[in-house]
């Protein structure tokens, strides 16, 4: 099976493109499915989008979510290791992912008429 090729978030292609607009679309996608900590969402954004971004701007964007109320936390202690902050999103949250997804169904329509 071919493996998918990882794009780095710093990359020239991105350049003139929104991703960075579309990490905080990416990160409420993937706590819809479940909370998890910081680190786990940065792989996640790797796997799911083939996206490579620093884990600074991913730390940096889960704090503006949850001071703007999309996302709430909680700190996991124990387990063995060190405590680490889960996140998990918040109906506030919900209703902003489901009001971005409509709209970038729309914005895919011009992509598409673009390309």
């Amino acid at each position: 099976m071919a493996e998918k090729k990882v794009y780095d978030y710093r990359c020239e292609c991105f350049k003139d493109l929104p991703v960075r607009g579309l990490l905080h679309i990416m990160i409420l996608n993937i706590l819809l499915e479940k909370e998890m900590h910081g680190a786990k969402i940065h792989r996640e954004i790797k796997n799911k989008f083939h996206l490579e971004v620093p884990k600074a701007i991913i730390y940096n964007l889960l704090r503006r979510m949850e001071r703007n109320g999309y996302l709430e936390s909680s700190w996991e202690v124990g387990g063995g290791g060190p405590a680490r902050r889960i996140y998990k999103i918040t109906e506030k949250g919900r209703k902003y992912f489901e009001t971005s997804k409509n709209g970038l169904r729309k914005i895919k329509e011009i992509i598409n008429k673009i390309i």
